[in-house]
């Protein structure tokens, strides 16, 4: 069957969210995971880094493999490793078990994240407009569907064993069903239009004087690797200490799960619409206003102090911080002298770092100064994201 730009759309749509509703399908239900394992709470914690380990050891793979076989094809054999895999904790009784399956599970999903991105960005050049934001949304309904059948199974009684093996089963054969949809051959050298240039290029700075790192490629891609690790802070912080933070000033019940779903919404809304506002006004320019905006929001919502006002600014803040990491992923696949893929997993291997960063920060000023101030790094990372924003404006080749 030839595929079109539209079928794939739809084919990266669902990589996107079947990868956020994998994971999210079995985190929801970690209580159970731990129980079957008899293992305690600082046990899980060491379980779950051999995640963050297998992501930051896997992670870079994606750009040789992508070089080698194609993203596209590289992003669906991923997830049709990363499932079956997933399937094993269910039945593993030590922790050392379960944290080298989680090693390969994050593995694996590192290398798949950063190649379905990748091939994102293939069909948004055949649409020559932005969709990316769009995948990133599918991505966020998938881990709330996810979540929402991990609560549904255990409703039902259902183990976990043959829970995860049904999901897993399924969404391979949803996976195998889109792959001839994917956009066929390679990926491209590059995604810069070029321009007309008089002057002949020099052969000696064409062919290069070392490793791309130690050139204009390396800088920017610097400047990139600081853009995204404060993006992260920003996406993290808040959803990860909403509860937190609303329990430190006194809500109570459900309300303390509120910072979380405000959060989320927002963010769910905002990359389903953050497409058309890109392309009016430019990434740079709809990533420093929402930093602005949210930073904004969320520094008068901690010192104020209450619970509506910081609901309010949650919801704000996650709006704002939809197109950050698609903005990141577009400039990645555009750094001169770079391969898109490479570029792209990079990127995505840096916010993993960034993942391991931000919870250790928010906890050390907690520790020492408050909760408030520690949701506080949140807005300094976004105001410092501000000036840096021109870091992903839209580039070409020189």
């Amino acid at each position: 069957m030839t595929t079109t730009p539209a079928r794939a759309r739809v084919a990266v749509a669902v990589l996107f969210a079947i990868n956020g509703l994998l994971p999210a399908a079995w985190i929801a239900r970690l209580a159970d995971i731990q129980a079957d394992a008899g293992i305690d709470d600082a046990t899980l914690g060491i379980v779950l880094s051999m995640g963050a380990l297998g992501g930051l050891t896997l992670g870079l793979l994606a750009g040789p493999l992508a070089a080698r076989w194609g993203s596209g094809r590289v992003a669906i054999i991923g997830f049709l490793l990363m499932a079956p895999v997933t399937t094993l904790i269910a039945f593993e009784s030590t922790a050392v078990a379960l944290g080298i399956t989680m090693f390969w599970i994050f593995g694996i999903d590192a290398v798949m994240d950063a190649a379905m991105n990748a091939h994102s960005i293939r069909v948004e050049k055949a649409y020559r407009r932005s969709i990316l934001n769009s995948f990133h949304g599918w991505w966020s309904l998938g881990t709330v569907v996810g979540s929402s059948l991990a609560a549904l199974s255990a409703a039902l009684g259902m183990t976990l064993g043959s829970y995860l093996v049904a999901l897993a089963g399924v969404l391979m054969l949803v996976a195998i069903a889109v792959w001839r949809w994917l956009l066929p051959g390679p990926d491209p050298e590059t995604h810069l239009e070029p321009v007309d240039d008089p002057v002949p290029p020099n052969p000696a700075v064409a062919a290069g004087s070392g490793p791309w790192w130690r050139g204009a490629a390396g800088r920017r891609a610097a400047l990139l690797g600081a853009f995204i690790l404060l993006a992260v802070m920003v996406e993290d912080i808040p959803a990860r200490w909403s509860s937190i933070y609303l329990t430190d000033i006194g809500a109570t019940g459900g309300v303390v799960s509120l910072g979380l779903v405000a959060f989320t919404v927002g963010m769910t809304l905002g990359r389903f619409t953050a497409d058309r506002i890109v392309d009016a006004y430019g990434p740079h320019r709809v990533v420093a206003w929402g930093m602005g905006i949210g930073g904004f929001a969320l520094a008068v919502a901690l010192v104020l102090g209450g619970v509506p006002g910081f609901l309010i600014a949650a919801f704000i803040i996650g709006f704002a911080v939809a197109p950050l990491f698609p903005a990141a992923i577009n400039a990645a696949a555009h750094v001169p002298g770079l391969r898109p893929a490479t570029g792209i997993a990079v990127v995505s291997w840096l916010s993993r770092v960034g993942f391991l960063i931000g919870p250790v920060l928010v906890g050390l000023v907690a520790e020492s100064r408050g909760v408030a101030w520690g949701v506080g790094v949140t807005v300094v990372a976004a105001a410092a994201l501000v000036p840096l924003s021109r870091v992903v404006r839209p580039a070409s080749r020189s």
